[in-house]
Formats: C-alpha cells, sequence, structure tokens
C-alpha cells in the first residue's frame, strides 16, 4: 500500500483526494477539557453496537407475554443508521451465517424474546434455522424516526413497541444501553462477559489467572511484568 507522504496536507493527501477541505481538532483532553476516552462505550451484548438498545428494550418486554407465540408484532423506532446496518439487507432479515446474525436486528430481537438473553451459542447453525425464530423474526417492523437521529451520537435512543395477539401494547425505551457510557458497565459485568467469552478458550483457572492480571494492569511497570504474568498463565 502506497500513499504521498504528507497523508493529510498532500497533494494526494486526504483533505484534496477524500474530505475536499481541512478540519480543525477539537482540543485535547487535559486541565478544563475532559478526556475522550472518558465518552467510550463498551457493548454489554455481542452484537453490532446499533443493536445494544434494541436488544435491551427487547428484554424490558420479554416477560410481557407467556410465549412467543402470543406476539403479534414489534415495532422498532431507531436510528436511520441501526436500520441501514442491522436491517436494511435480506441477509439481516434471514441471516444464514453467524457474522449476518449478530450484525441482525431482527434475529437478534426475536433471540431476546425467546430465550431471554444473547449468547454465542445463539448464533449457531441450530438457532439459525429454528422455525420458531425465523417465524418470530418475521413478525419485527423497524422504521428510522426524526428524534433518534436528532439524538445521535448523545444517545442511541430506541423505542419498541410489543403488541399481542390479543390487542394489548406494551412500550420500551431505551436511550443508553447498558455499557454505554452514561450507563456503564460494573466491573463485575465486565468480569462476567469475559468469562463467558473465555469458556472453551481457557480453563477456569487460567481464566482466574488472567483476569487477575487484567484488573492489574494499571500497577504494573514495564512490558517485562506483562511477559512474565502472561507467561505465569
Amino acid at each position: 500500500m502506497t500513499g504521498p507522504s504528507p497523508i493529510f496536507e498532500g497533494v494526494g493527501g486526504y483533505f484534496k483526494a477524500v474530505t475536499r477541505k481541512p478540519f480543525e481538532l477539537a482540543a485535547l483532553g487535559g486541565g478544563e477539557h475532559s478526556y475522550k476516552i472518558m465518552e467510550c462505550s463498551m457493548k454489554r451484548f455481542l452484537l453490532g453496537q446499533y443493536s445494544q438498545t434494541v436488544v435491551e428494550a427487547a428484554l424490558k418486554l420479554k416477560d410481557k407475554v407467556a410465549s412467543p407465540g402470543d406476539i403479534a408484532e414489534v415495532r422498532i423506532e431507531t436510528v436511520t443508521t441501526a436500520i441501514r446496518l442491522m436491517a436494511g439487507d435480506i441477509d439481516k432479515w434471514e441471516p444464514r451465517t453467524r457474522e449476518s446474525a449478530d450484525h441482525s436486528m431482527p434475529y437478534t430481537v426475536a433471540i431476546a424474546l425467546i430465550h431471554g438473553e444473547i449468547e454465542e451459542k445463539h448464533f449457531e447453525d441450530v438457532y439459525l434455522r429454528d422455525p420458531r425464530i425465523l417465524e418470530l423474526t418475521r413478525r419485527v417492523k423497524a422504521k428510522a424516526t426524526e428524534e433518534a437521529d436528532r439524538r445521535m451520537p448523545e444517545a442511541m435512543l430506541c423505542r419498541t413497541e410489543l403488541v399481542t395477539t390479543s390487542g394489548a401494547s406494551y412500550t420500551a425505551v431505551v436511550e443508553h444501553h447498558k455499557g454505554h457510557w452514561k450507563n456503564l458497565m460494573t466491573d463485575s459485568q465486565v468480569e462476567a462477559k469475559f468469562r463467558k467469552l473465555a469458556t472453551g478458550v481457557l480453563n477456569a483457572g487460567q481464566t482466574d489467572r488472567l483476569l487477575e492480571t487484567l484488573w492489574r494492569l494499571v500497577d504494573l511497570k514495564d512490558a517485562g511484568d506483562v511477559v512474565r504474568l502472561t507467561q505465569a498463565i
């Protein structure tokens, strides 16, 4: 891969070739300016960022029905980008691979309403081909709203309405998913997610030792400490 040495200001640089105008950096962190890292978010669920609030809203509604068969329709309102990335293609409505399923808004909503959780196993073939999940996916409707777009990027607003076969309607609203910098995950929640992801890769003892090391990273003096601790695992 090659490019001009002044990659931004050069003759074929970013300003002239892409943006057609220069940009100014905002004030860097320190003093009276907060550090941008304090506005970083984490994913609570193992799926695309734009479905985090959507799935959280679905989980709030799960107990409103006795079974998925009682659901007539699920109406989702959220940001335009979420609809485009997570519900804009046919493979998002009929996912056949893990890669399309974990970025599928309707599929992950169906998983949440049927199983009450989102885990790695839910992207395996047995779930991708489950007729109950596929049938519920077809009852999901999604659209963008001006309010949700206006609230970005401060919030990723999602309003979900669950309509039952008896005509009852229930609504859940989520602005900041668990893990958003305005709704932080606790250390125990982060650790619980790590343990689930480590299953099948590390044994229980290795996971314990690695977590102990990771929580101590801030106290390590140099790269040598990291290497020694990693070797000990």
